[in-house]
């Protein structure tokens, strides 16, 4: 191919890009729920839940979370959330930072929960994810176990 063909090719398919609507969009959960994110910094998973949906009630199931049984290096632990349901919104908590909430994704219509984060853990704990299903939250926990120096044991 030669480079005119290849540059009009490439000019074409980007201006055809920035025609296209976009339906993605992020909330800064720290601007409309601030309570979650407000006052003393030793929020435990409990405390954080009830702040963020009203209630730290679950239902343990229907929710998939994979994680490390041993994270080498707490910077960078990889968490895997999936799940059948139609969900409203995916939030992962942890309990080894100040902070217990991690993130918070809403869901869109029709939507696919297949969430693949990198956390940052300070030291050992548990990983939690719910999946607000209508007015029920569904839940799954795992606890990752975050070596110094990474030499995995």
């Amino acid at each position: 191919m030669n480079r005119r063909k290849f540059l009009g090719l490439g000019l074409g398919l980007g201006a055809a890009a920035m025609m296209l609507p976009s339906t993605l969009s992020a909330v800064n959960f720290r601007e409309t729920k601030t309570s979650a994110f407000e006052g003393p910094k030793s929020h435990t998973i409990d405390d954080a839940m009830t702040e963020l949906y009203g209630t730290s009630k679950t239902t343990v199931g229907k929710v998939k979370l994979k994680a490390p049984d041993i994270a080498e290096n707490g910077a960078v632990v990889p968490i895997h959330v999936s799940s059948k349901l139609a969900g409203k919104t995916v939030s992962v908590f942890q309990d080894a930072n100040p902070e217990s909430l991690v993130a918070v994704f809403t869901v869109p219509a029709n939507g696919l929960i297949d969430y693949k984060l990198r956390i940052k853990m300070a030291k050992t704990g548990t990983v939690t994810a719910v999946v607000q299903d209508g007015t029920t939250l569904f839940s799954a926990s795992k606890m990752v176990k975050v070596t110094a120096g990474g030499c995995g044991g």
